[in-house]
């Protein structure tokens, strides 16, 4: 029983997640052959762009055993902070500015609380859900605000080499943060931290400050995808973003970190939003109606905790 336990990879979601994500395709390609045309590819590159980088930020949270539930509010903070800054300076720079401001306020806020007064991730991040979501609404006096000028909507729209602009830019930050975990300090103390507090403590490492420091980044690199929105919407809408924050948390732990921390790839996570995406957009493609989609999340969030449940028993 001992032997056959350890033959069991203790790194599964490198090779379930390909293989559901491989099994799904072809699914969805039996079911309706307009599933992998180049017309729908291209259309899922342009609905996991934006959900990518919130991804991104999301892991970076996860890795040092904490977790954000303000993304979404944030991602709709941020444009309608840009789309408000843009419409009274007529000044796009100074928009995207302000919004990357918002971002990093919300994350350095849940970052002080988390890392420096140790406050339960669950209960700060909550608590800026409904803060940063109620400010967007009494900001934006609860309607989309649309400042943005054409050239930058068009944005949204462009292609780079037969490739989405927002796919590209996704995939820049991914490689940047990729590069940044891999090969710095930071990256290095963030999966200390996740990893054994104690121990990293011990060691030296700031450990408060890398929460910070985490929390932090992680609302900067959220107000990027909420500006990526921006361009594909034309302004701030105080509704957007939505359960971004939940698909991000499957995305995650779908592609095998661990809730605890310490454990996890960027590269996994990508695949992991992948396949949330290209799983709505197939049930989208088969004539399910959306809100089934939401059900399937959930479940697979279920599914994938109670994997890593009993990989660590092992």
């Amino acid at each position: 029983m001992t032997r056959s336990r350890q033959a069991i990879p203790a790194d599964w979601g490198q090779f379930i997640v390909p293989a559901v994500f491989a099994l799904m395709v072809l699914i969805f390609y039996a079911m309706d052959a307009r599933y992998l045309s180049s017309a729908n590819v291209l259309n899922i590159m342009n609905q996991v762009s934006i959900l990518m980088v919130v991804t991104i930020a999301a892991s970076l949270v996860i890795f040092t055993g904490g977790f954000d539930l303000s993304a979404g509010s944030v991602v709709a903070l941020t444009g309608v902070v840009a789309s408000l800054t843009v419409g009274y300076t007529d000044s796009v720079a100074l928009g995207l500015f302000a919004g990357i401001v918002a971002g990093g306020l919300v994350g350095a806020l849940n970052g002080f609380f988390v890392g420096y007064l140790g406050v339960s991730p669950l209960i700060v991040t909550l608590g800026t859900l409904n803060m940063a979501r109620g400010l967007a609404l009494i900001l934006a006096g609860g309607s989309a605000i649309y400042s943005f000028p054409a050239w930058f909507t068009d944005l949204g729209t462009s292609r780079v080499l037969g490739l989405p602009l927002l796919f590209v830019i996704a995939v820049i930050v991914f490689l940047s943060f990729a590069l940044l975990m891999r090969f710095t300090t930071f990256g290095i103390n963030l999966y200390a931290t996740g990893g054994n507090t104690q121990a990293a403590r011990l060691s030296g490492i700031n450990v408060r400050f890398v929460r910070f420091g985490t929390f932090t980044l992680a609302g900067v690199v959220t107000a990027i995808a909420g500006l990526m929105l921006c361009a594909r919407t034309g302004g701030g809408e105080p509704t957007a973003g939505f359960l971004y924050e939940l698909e991000a948390i499957a995305a995650v732990v779908l592609g095998g970190a661990s809730l605890s921390g310490g454990d996890g790839r960027l590269w996994r996570s990508m695949l992991g939003i992948l396949l949330l995406t290209a799983l709505g957009n197939g049930l989208n493609i088969v004539g399910v109606h959306p809100h089934w989609k939401g059900v399937a999340i959930g479940a697979i969030l279920v599914f994938a905790a109670s994997l890593e449940a009993l990989r660590r028993r092992k």
